[in-house]
């Protein structure tokens, strides 16, 4: 590639990223769930007591991604692409520090194919629609790594006090489990270096206070709602209590849920990756588990021991640890940078391999994806695959220059995926998500009814029947909830009044008598939560449920 052209592989993960952000509806139930927080935030300016629906705390997540949101929402309004803009271009600057953090130790090269490996994983597309706080996490965490690693470098202090912000910042995002990531990779990195001057430098005290000043707005407003259990939650039963079993989440995940989930969400890198990790940690323990001093472990102990960790974790989800990616991503481009210039030794071929095999299942996986469980007609987009398919095949040529085979034909795999991914695949699967669905058409065509509009939900309040967060995200309002047939008989006193409810609601309300009209019917599946009979469309029918909106006679 001429280094001329080297930002065009960045401009188009950012073009599909913005795809993916204005044509997804947003997910339920966290992410709606967190749009909606932000868009209530935004209305009724109390920006240190977080509510949810109006009334209900919510304690569970710091308010990084609530405050970013609300303030966006103010200035551009609410929409798709709004709630995810800070968050994409989050995600830019966190590839570029990556880059920069890679070029403190390692050649340009190595910290270009790091930050593309970064950026094209597949995870990093789902965090950039399917956006929850983990996306500012772990780029508030790569910078914050870039900048004290670039402290230790230079002695100054610019860096120094970047480097804490940045880390304050990624604990607004989610927590201590920031801290955990940083805090590894810099007390491994400075053990193998043998820096106990390093450990112990008092100096770190000092970042501490940075990061207890970002802290302080959200621990005022966690003392005034919640008192010392609030603080609690947050420095300590958040993160480390899923992890002593302190905490009441528990999906009993087993040991090697993210080791499994790590296959799919760093493709089409992974069977690089793997390599990558196992020659790394080879090289330190055949070097007696020291490294010199221009040398770095911070991706090692950064990675190695936080995905541990996690992986104890009495409850866990598949986007846990993302926030160790962009270091998986760097030792992954050193690793691939070093093979670049092996290009008769065994590893490069085996590594080839890999990559092809990678590709060519995320190849036979968009293809059912889009051609069979939501068939694609639109000429321009089949054009489109076709040309990136022959494009791949080529790059993966053994005659092409070994920077195309092993670094820019996964990538652009990647690119090409995504890109119908969020240009087809997941708008379609969108269309089964009851709540944007009915929520779009309310504020569309029935915006002079939204003071009549409500939910009619019999099921117990704890339980997730009816998804609340992207209906109120897509109305703009907090819809309230009926959840008796006498509450519902109050309402149902005019023919403005309009009720979203289920198969159990519509039972009861027509054994009530009440007159009413069906102005839309849709198909219900909880789309975050894909299976394969869903995908088939001859079994799909079995895993959906009616929803409806009635408009009273």
């Amino acid at each position: 590639m001429r280094w001329n052209n080297k930002y065009l592989p960045f401009l188009g993960l950012l073009i599909v990223y913005v795809i993916g952000a204005v044509k997804i509806d947003i997910m339920d139930i966290d992410a709606a769930q967190y749009a909606s927080i932000g868009s209530e935030m935004a209305d009724n300016n109390r920006f240190l007591d977080v509510q949810f629906r109006g009334k209900d705390y919510y304690l569970d997540k710091p308010p990084l991604l609530f405050w970013i949101s609300a303030l966006i929402f103010k200035i551009f309004g609410v929409s798709n692409l709004t709630y995810r803009l800070v968050p994409i271009l989050s995600t830019m600057v966190g590839m570029f520090a990556l880059y920069r953090f890679c070029k403190l130790y390692y050649s340009e090269r190595t910290a270009y194919i790091a930050a593309l490996v970064m950026g094209s994983c597949q995870a990093f597309f789902l965090m950039n629609h399917d956006v929850r706080c983990d996306t500012l996490l772990t780029n508030c965490v790569i910078l914050s790594i870039w900048q004290i690693a670039e402290y230790l470098k230079s002695r100054d202090w610019k860096p120094f006090t970047l480097g804490f912000v940045f880390a304050g910042l990624a604990m607004l995002a989610k927590g201590p489990i920031s801290l955990i990531v940083i805090g590894s990779a810099f007390f491994v990195d400075f053990v193998l270096k043998r820096q106990w001057k390093n450990l112990f430098d008092g100096r770190w005290l000092l970042g501490i206070l940075i990061i207890g000043l970002v802290l302080l707005p959200y621990c005022i407003g966690l003392y005034r709602q919640y008192g010392s259990e609030g603080l609690y939650f947050y420095f300590w039963a958040q993160s480390f209590g899923r992890i002593t079993g302190e905490s009441e989440w528990d999906n009993s995940p087993g040991l090697f849920f993210q080791a499994h989930n790590f296959l799919w969400s760093f493709l089409p890198w992974v069977l690089a990756f793997i390599p990558a990790l196992y020659m790394r940690i080879r090289e330190v323990v055949k070097n007696r588990f020291v490294i010199t001093e221009t040398e770095e472990a911070l991706c090692l102990g950064g990675f190695v021991l936080p995905f541990v960790a996690l992986s104890t974790a009495h409850y866990q989800l598949p986007h846990y640890t993302f926030v160790v990616f962009p270091l998986a991503a760097a030792l992954t481009g050193r690793f691939l940078d070093n093979l670049i210039d092996q290009r008769e030794a065994a590893s490069f071929r085996w590594v080839r391999i890999g990559l092809i095999v990678t590709s060519s299942v995320m190849l036979v996986a968009i293809v059912g994806l889009c051609f069979w469980a939501f068939p694609l007609q639109n000429i321009l987009l089949l054009a489109i695959a076709g040309l990136m398919t022959v494009l791949v095949v080529q790059l993966y040529n053994d005659k092409r220059p070994a920077f195309s085979q092993l670094v820019f034909a996964p990538f652009l795999t990647g690119l090409g995926i995504n890109l119908l991914m969020n240009t087809h695949f997941y708008p379609t699967l969108m269309t089964y998500q009851s709540g944007s669905v009915i929520g779009k058409k309310v504020f569309r065509e029935y915006k002079q009814n939204l003071d009549s509009f409500y939910i009619y939900d019999m099921t117990p309040v704890n339980e997730y029947n009816i998804f609340h967060s992207a209906l109120d995200y897509y109305t703009q309002r907090t819809t309230p909830v009926l959840r008796s047939l006498p509450e519902l008989k109050q309402k149902f006193v005019s023919n403005t009044t309009l009720i979203y409810t289920d198969e159990l609601g519509l039972a009861s309300i027509n054994s009530s008598g009440l007159r009413y009209k069906v102005v839309h019917t849709c198909q219900n599946f909880h789309v975050t939560g894909l299976t394969l009979p869903f995908l088939n469309p001859a079994l799909r029918s079995t895993e959906t449920k009616p929803r409806y909106l009635l408009l009273a006679n």
